[in-house]
């Protein structure tokens, strides 16, 4: 008995001495008093084979170590191998299409699972009419979704510009006005030869009134009183980073639910909103520039006259004076938007301004949005608010004619006699010299070379100085929505808005510009109005002063430069 105790002594010390001095192994011990030598943690090796249902290997499993990030995937034959820190784990076996595994492992050297198949399939949801959410596949019609990114990739001041190659089927002509000017979109073709062809756009469930102001139908440009503009539409006052996706419904069965307002298509907007459990700030800044250099006709260099191109042979070097005409414009949008929530309530607001330069000088315009969104859950998640408030001011001067002849710059720009007038001075004399004091009314007249102003052709510098024209939009749209969860089949849900439009314009024709436009005095035009929906109360006062009915007194005040002796 004695040499038994004296024999388990002697083992337990060698054992001592053996880990104390090559670390090699570990004592566990047993209730049964027996004392035995365990494998090395460095030494445990797991290994097995992963397969499906028809007992096929997978390829490709990832197989990792749950709550750590060691693993390794199965290869061509289905099997693995791995080394663990511990003997003791939970083996994680996920593959795309399969359901997840996880394998509790106690001393185990081989472990083969089979992996089902997973019923759950992924579908894509697109937002269509009056907002509801519907599987794509379901529906009969054509319709594309286009992420928000796309919109704030390349920013521009009137976001749907921004869509332009991206969407089959859509149609998208920026305008000439340049900067804040409106967009014509033409889904599938024209479907009137008189009337619109734009379509209807829906924010976040709730058609918006985007009709253009004054754009050019006349041979003088849009409506006379308005001084040949484009006023701009309502869907270039949004931010675009506010934007979270947008949906274009082609053809009539996509938009039946509107109505006959959305025969031309509908394009559905879903803006942005505070994400539950997180908080993001997001800055951006973009810098886009432009430059007229696509559509300038070609000139021919070789030939000037008294009036037209068609006289004798230039020698003199004329510099190209149609290129320096125009500028290269730009236009920087900054945006910052902060999102936070919880699974009660969600905030998100934004602020963005805009500041462009035209391509014609002394073009400009400057943009401020906010926006303020709030959605809260009630009563454990049956009844959600969702309330938005969206504010913008826009201003623009010298907002850049959209057409026509009379007041349009490029007329006398592009009509001027190559290599200058015969007998008479050069392009580059009447740009420094658009205007002249007459001696006789003592003030400044315009200055354009013989003939040109017979025709209603205007010197282009004189346009675009003398005529500084004003352009201001003021804009709030607030809707509120309320979803009410009746059970797991029926939702209740109402929205609405009010939508606050006001517009001014103002304009200024000095004395000088052809009389068959303002008189020999000068013109004044101004133009308000407002707009109020729902309910479409508008109030618009438009008037214009030449000459007659106007105190000459007033209209040499504003329009005119008196000199101090001559």
């Amino acid at each position: 008995m004695e040499n038994k105790k004296y024999l388990k002594k002697t083992i337990i010390v060698c054992l001592f001495f053996l880990i104390l001095f090559t670390g090699q192994g570990t004592i566990m011990a047993t209730t049964s008093g027996n004392t035995r030598l365990a494998v090395n943690q460095q030494d445990i090796t797991i290994t097995g084979t992963v397969t499906n249902e028809a007992g096929l290997p997978i390829p490709g499993v990832s197989v990792v170590i749950k709550g750590t990030i060691i693993g390794v995937i199965t290869d061509i034959n289905g099997h693995y191998t791995m080394v663990p820190p511990d003997a003791n784990i939970t083996l994680v076996f996920s593959f795309l299409g399969y359901t997840t595994i996880e394998k509790k492992i106690v001393d185990q050297r081989i472990v083969n699972v089979t992996m089902k198949e997973s019923i759950t399939q992924i579908d894509e949801v697109v937002v269509t009419a009056l907002g509801i959410v519907k599987k794509e596949k379901s529906l009969t019609y054509s319709t594309q979704i286009l992420d928000g990114s796309e919109l704030t990739r390349a920013k521009d001041p009137n976001m749907i510009n921004s869509l332009a190659g991206k969407t089959a089927g859509v149609q998208i002509n920026k305008s000439s006005s340049g900067l804040g000017g409106s967009v014509k979109v033409i889904i599938r073709g024209n479907r009137s030869v008189t009337g619109s062809n734009q379509p209807l756009y829906v924010i976040d469930g709730v058609p918006v009134n985007s009709s253009a102001k004054d754009q050019t139908a006349t041979t003088i440009g849009g409506n006379n009183d308005a001084g040949n503009r484009d006023g701009g539409d309502g869907i270039s006052n949004l931010n675009p980073s506010d934007i979270e996706s947008m949906n274009i419904l082609k053809g009539p069965a996509a938009a039946a639910l509107y109505g006959s307002s959305a025969a031309n298509g509908v394009i559905v907007i879903t803006t942005r909103k505070g994400k539950a459990g997180r908080t993001d700030i997001t800055f951006n800044t973009n810098t886009t520039w432009e430059k007229a250099t696509y559509g300038i006709p070609r000139f021919q260099n070789n030939y000037g006259g008294v009036s037209s191109s068609w006289g004798e042979a230039i020698n003199a070097n004329n510099s190209d004076y149609v290129k320096d005409f125009f500028q290269t414009g730009f236009t920087t949008i900054n945006s910052l938007s902060l999102s936070s929530g919880s699974e009660a309530r969600q905030t998100y607001f934004s602020y963005a301004n805009t500041y462009g330069k035209g391509v014609i000088e002394n073009n400009d315009m400057k943009k401020h949005n906010f926006n303020f969104r709030e959605t809260a859950n009630f009563f454990d998640n049956k009844v959600t608010l969702d309330a938005n408030i969206n504010l913008m001011h826009q201003k623009v001067n010298n907002r850049a004619v959209s057409g026509g002849y009379y007041m349009n710059p490029l007329v006398g720009l592009y009509h001027f006699p190559r290599g200058g007038v015969q007998g008479g001075e050069s392009f580059g004399y009447y740009k420094d010299n658009y205007q002249y004091l007459d001696a006789g009314r003592n003030m400044y007249l315009q200055q354009w070379y013989p003939g040109g102003l017979n025709t209603m052709e205007q010197n282009p510098y004189w346009l675009i100085n003398k005529l500084p024209s004003e352009d201001k939009r003021t804009r709030a749209i607030a809707s509120l929505g309320i979803n009410y969860k009746i059970n797991d089949y029926f939702t209740l849900q109402g929205r609405g808005n009010a939508d606050y439009i006001s517009d001014k314009y103002e304009q200024r024709m000095y004395a000088g510009t052809h009389a068959g436009l303002s008189g020999p005095n000068g013109r004044y035009i101004f133009s308000e109005s407002t707009n109020m929906s729902p309910g479409n109360r508008n109030r618009i006062r438009r008037y214009a002063c030449i000459d007659r009915g106007f105190p000459l007194e007033n209209v040499f005040q504003l329009f005119h430069e008196p000199q101090q002796g001559t």
